[in-house]
């Protein structure tokens, strides 16, 4: 069972104190570290050339000191040392943190304890520093300090801890046969109603959140308070969680495909109430729309938010301060969109399913490709009456670029021409800005040529987006998804690190020139950095997140590595 922490003896998880507020158990090393997907990862390409960087040979070369000094190498070292496991708790009396290791064996820990406490004071001796070691003997048991970090020998168990205190009650425990944590409420709900499903290496942390509120009460995560908008947009469901949960469990997994993330709590519909249903729907029944990724995607988002009655309950929602920006804005807005209400009458019109992309750009004509070419993006959402609403849109889509070429024209920038463009039986709506063909571009053209504004309608659908030809691919899809396992979620996320480092890759010159401006490296040092970060991006197939709140409140992540 999941709760008989601190290996396969009863008795060990007596040792923790009751006002632990959280507390981990981590497979031992060997489990992750002969794991095929770590042995896959270690095989390509990318990973190869990291492994031969100026950086990884620096750290292989003190490494390697290391292993001569034990006379280990440091992978064995940490097989050796978590034999049987590891368990992490953080203590809310002493603010401590502390780390049991099940080793080898006592004989073989108390070796190596000798061999690395007499490696760190002849380095310090060789180096004319002062011994860096403290020592002192408590209830039968030796510790010693080195920096703030405090080390004991324990049996076979290896404690590590900043906190003397904390270690004090932990060897209290163990002496006194004291019960600790496992007479902890929360402790024992978290056993009967959080379980850990891993079957292969994970770490695993179980939290007690109504202690964690108490003692960081004035943090907005714990009051279920978000201070603008864009952060109720975000993480509104969320806050609710961490405002009403009790008990939540968090994981790292591994798999042969992957490595997953995730905490979970259970999940009540009266911790959102009215004021949140734009963010889980009614009864926290909110899905997102499983609909066909655009083609091209380097990422995508899917989700349940209605915008619109989010914007019509802020005064439920934000304080005065947001709420008189909100009102600024809406005012605004309602200018901008020719006297439409952009509360009832804009966000009002689309369904509460929505699809936001970036896709690899394309261009029709290569004479406007720019310089710095960014992904093209746009938003994808269910219209609420598209007989009624498609030719209110468009005249609200014509206005908008009207008052986009006013502005612009007061900053001498280049103007849009309204365009509309038949695609396989779909009228498309967009704009191009202009070349001028009195003005000379050395440094190619500027980055507004990126866009196209479009607005397309398929089916029942809007598409507004960056790029007319994103607008293009999406003609001839179905609402029909060629996705599985996103039914029942409220949000999922997914980008292609391939397509990602396309696009980096495309735009290495000006990311290059920008690190020499801002860091003062040479072209030589900019590109060094750059060829790390894609090669540490080429060790990535795909990236995935998925949120959902109806019975579990459940955040996944998700990484694919490249095998």
């Amino acid at each position: 069972a999941y709760g008989g922490y601190l290996g396969t003896r009863r008795r060990r998880r007596t040792w923790l104190p009751e006002t632990t507020v959280i507390f981990g158990r981590i497979s031992p090393v060997s489990q992750w570290l002969d794991h095929p997907l770590r042995e896959n990862l270690v095989q390509t390409e990318s990973f190869k050339k990291l492994w031969r960087s100026p950086e990884a040979l620096q750290l292989r070369s003190g490494m390697t000191v290391a292993e001569l000094a034990l006379g280990l190498k440091l992978d064995q070292l940490a097989k050796d040392l978590t034999e049987q496991g590891a368990y992490v708790a953080v203590d809310a009396q002493t603010n401590g943190v502390a780390l049991l290791l099940r080793t080898q064996s006592q004989e073989w820990l108390g070796d190596y304890f000798d061999k690395a406490i007499d490696f760190l004071r002849r380095d310090a001796k060789a180096k004319g520093n002062p011994d860096p070691i403290q020592s002192a003997e408590y209830r039968g048991i030796r510790g010693y300090k080195i920096q703030n970090g405090i080390f004991a020998a324990i049996g076979p168990w290896m404690l590590i801890t900043n906190q003397g205190d904390l270690a004090k009650t932990i060897l209290d425990h163990r002496a006194d046969k004291v019960q600790g944590l496992s007479q902890a409420r929360w402790y024992r709900q978290a056993r009967e109603s959080v379980e850990s499903k891993a079957d292969g290496p994970s770490a695993d942390f179980w939290i007690d959140m109504v202690e964690l509120r108490e003692r960081l009460s004035n943090n907005d995560l714990f009051r279920g308070q978000a201070k603008d908008f864009g952060a109720e947009l975000i993480l509104g469901g969320v806050l609710s969680v961490m405002a009403n949960a009790e008990v939540m469990h968090a994981s790292i997994s591994v798999d042969s495909q992957g490595i997953t993330l995730e905490a979970g709590t259970p999940s009540k519909p009266q911790w959102y109430g009215e004021s949140r249903q734009h963010y889980v729907g009614p009864d926290a029944t909110g899905h997102a729309p499983n609909w066909p990724k655009v083609p091209g995607s380097i990422a995508t988002l899917a989700t349940y938010r209605d915008i619109a009655q989010m914007w019509l309950r802020a005064g439920d929602l934000f304080d005065q301060n947001v709420n008189e920006q909100l009102e600024q804005a809406d005012n605004t807005l309602t200018t901008i969109f020719a006297g439409k209400d952009f509360g009832t009458d804009i966000l009002g019109a689309i369904e509460p399913q929505l699809q936001l992309f970036a896709a690899e750009s394309k261009f029709a004509q290569e004479a406007l490709r720019p310089t710095i070419q960014l992904p093209s993006f746009g938003l994808v959402a269910k219209l609420r009456d598209p007989a009624k609403l498609q030719r209110e849109l468009k005249r609200t889509f014509q206005s908008f670029i009207g008052f986009l070429n006013v502005a612009g024209a007061q900053e001498g920038q280049p103007q849009l021409e309204l365009d509309t463009v038949q695609h396989e039986g779909v009228s498309i709506y967009t704009a191009q800005y202009i070349l001028d063909e009195d003005r000379k571009y050395p440094d190619g053209l500027p980055i507004q040529f990126n866009f196209s504004p479009t607005l397309a309608f398929i089916e029942d659908r809007m598409v507004l987006c960056s790029s007319v030809e994103s607008a293009k691919s999406m003609v001839g899809q179905t609402l029909l998804s060629g996705s599985e396992g996103k039914q029942n979620v409220q949000t999922w996320f997914e980008a292609d690190a391939s397509a990602i480092a396309r696009a980096l890759q495309s735009n290495s010159n000006s990311i290059i020139a920008q690190n020499m401006l801002e860091k003062g490296n040479t072209r030589l040092e900019a590109k060094r950095e750059f060829d790390t970060m894609m090669l540490i991006l080429g060790l990535v197939k795909q990236l995935s997140m998925s949120m959902e709140f109806e019975q579990q409140a459940r955040v996944q992540l998700r990484l694919e590595p490249h095998q």
